[in-house]
């Protein structure tokens, strides 16, 4: 029973400490990979878990769309909302299927669109640069320990932010780029429908290059969070050890996640959250993934709690070789 007591009384003094400055400022990258127009703070939290359970999809809307305030508008319509030659389209007419564009005579429609965006607050892109500083500042510390400049301290550095860092290009964009969607277009149109035609033959390049860009967005979603585990394994003492495969746990559920994301997109979504059961699972690996970051962040701050939740084997002892 004493023990545990002193257990309890040690895991309330730890979440009475301040939390470490970097797991402060890693929360307002994931409210910017997460930002939406929805209605409710519900809506607005389930996509938040969603670009957390799959950075695919986040950084899809924040590397795979330009800065346009009427593509941004149009990027949360539903399928049915697009008009081809009298049809409706079958899917929306974003990345792979970057075959069209927007008729320029819906001077209605259009300005509705626009009334949808507006200017990041000064506030918003600052705390966006907070983060962009601790995702560095991570890949920073995780370097010169892997590279073992300097002596062995045998402290952990904050992997948190690391594991963070493919959510950079949202943050660039948000604070470069200065636009964001505040309205929801979807009840600003409400039944009217954004009339589209094939782009033109000297444009057809426009979708080779969509597809390329899609492909590398997709790329850089599943390898960027296998650099954390790399460098947790050669940072001393070398080995793959269990800070490693707490990582690793993250990193797969990621790929898998955005592999997923990236086949749903070619096979064609009616919805910004394609089909009900996989957007279902992806907010359910948000979930997931929230209560591993903070986790990883308590763990990072209290390196006992290494061998308190996972035994000896995750004790490390800073040896320099």
């Amino acid at each position: 029973m004493t023990t545990g007591e002193d257990s309890l009384t040690k895991l309330i003094r730890t979440l009475q400490d301040p939390a470490p400055q970097y797991v402060l400022g890693c929360i307002p990258a994931i409210a910017t990979i997460g930002a939406a127009p929805d209605k409710g703070l519900t809506n607005k939290l389930l996509w938040i878990l969603r670009c957390l359970g799959c950075p695919f999809t986040g950084l899809f809307y924040a590397c795979g769309i330009c800065n346009d305030p009427i593509t941004m508008s149009t990027y949360w319509l539903t399928s049915e909302h697009f008009m081809k030659d009298g049809k409706k389209l079958p899917y929306r007419p974003f990345g792979h299927y970057h075959t069209i564009k927007i008729a320029d005579e819906q001077a209605e429609v259009i300005k509705l669109l626009k009334e949808c965006i507006a200017e990041s607050s000064a506030l918003d892109r600052l705390s966006s640069l907070a983060s962009a500083y601790y995702i560095l500042l991570g890949i920073f510390s995780g370097l010169t320990k892997a590279i073992r400049i300097g002596p062995c301290t045998g402290e952990d550095w904050p992997y948190l932010p690391l594991a963070l860092a493919w959510t950079f290009p949202a943050i660039y964009k948000r604070v470069s780029g200065g636009r964001m969607v505040v309205k929801d277009p979807r009840d600003r149109l409400k039944d009217m429908h954004v009339v589209v035609h094939d782009l033109n033959f000297h444009e057809s390049h426009k979708r080779s290059a969509q597809v390329a860009q899609i492909m590398i967005i997709l790329l850089f979603s599943i390898v960027i969070p296998w650099t954390s585990v790399l460098l947790s394994y050669f940072t001393r003492p070398i080995g793959y050890g269990c800070r490693g495969k707490y990582l690793t746990i993250l990193s797969s559920i990621w790929t898998f996640n955005s592999f997923i994301a990236y086949i749903s997109h070619i096979l064609g979504e009616k919805s910004i959250e394609g089909n009900i059961f996989i957007h279902g699972w992806f907010c359910l690996c948000g979930v997931i993934i929230s209560i591993l970051l903070f986790l990883l962040g308590l763990l990072s701050h209290t390196r006992s709690w290494w061998t308190d939740l996972f035994g000896k084997n995750c004790d490390v002892t800073c040896i320099d070789t």
